[in-house]
């Protein structure tokens, strides 16, 4: 079981007490380096004061996410199951260290988005990666093109109604649904126990290799 987490433009600033400084060295993927050093220098994006990414990203799912509160079996969990996407970096861990450099898959380097910078590596890495593996993919429907999924066993995604009408933005539901999926350990056969707030999963779709996973909720809180 694989989750795909979605980066974040929007980036906390704060600074540790005790820095984290790194070489592109440290990062997964290290086919990689190459296009990172090119995007680091073209941005002039300083490698110091780096935080990893949990407290780096600040949108509403990783803010929902709370990763820094949870119990340390449950960050262990979602640590050893998860991958993330970053326009800097290309494919990292929830633990990598991320310097500030609050950008989008629509900025550009040298005339070239960064999802087309990094669109053909990516699908060549995650290709080989998510090869017989079950993929629950968190990520938006920009990110997903980044990716290939044609290797996977099955391909998870969730959506979220409330009161009848899809939830347009499902970040937080989405953060939330994995953080019971981490509490409870949950195999991918027991994710119709899935529930948090007032959404509950209504209704399961499986179609050749993709499990949609309908939640609906009254919308009393989110």
């Amino acid at each position: 079981m694989l989750f795909l987490l979605g980066s974040s433009k929007r980036q906390s600033r704060i600074r540790l007490k005790e820095s984290i400084s790194a070489g592109v060295e440290v990062y997964p993927f290290q086919e990689l380096t190459a296009k990172r050093v090119e995007l680091i220098n073209c941005f002039g994006i300083s490698m110091e004061d780096l935080l990893p990414a949990w407290r780096r990203y600040k949108n509403n799912f990783w803010d929902s996410l709370e990763f820094w509160v949870l119990p340390p079996a449950v960050q262990n969990f979602i640590s050893d199951h998860s991958l993330v996407l970053s326009p800097i970096l290309g494919l990292i861990s929830i633990n990598s260290p991320l310097p500030y450099a609050p950008l989008s898959w629509d900025d550009e380097c040298n005339g070239k988005s960064l999802k087309d910078w990094w669109k053909e590596d990516l699908r060549r890495i995650s290709k080989d990666l998510f090869k017989g593996k079950t993929v629950i993919s968190l990520l938006g429907s920009k990110e997903e093109k980044i990716l290939s999924f044609e290797s996977v066993s099955k391909l998870v995604r969730f959506e979220f109604y409330k009161k009848g009408q899809k939830v347009k933005n499902p970040q937080r539901h989405r953060a939330y649904a994995l953080r019971y999926i981490a509490e409870k350990r949950l195999p991918l056969e027991d994710f119709h126990k899935i529930n948090f707030y007032d959404y509950q999963v209504k209704e399961i779709k499986e179609e050749e290799k993709t499990i949609r996973i309908i939640f609906e909720g009254a919308g009393a809180y989110i």
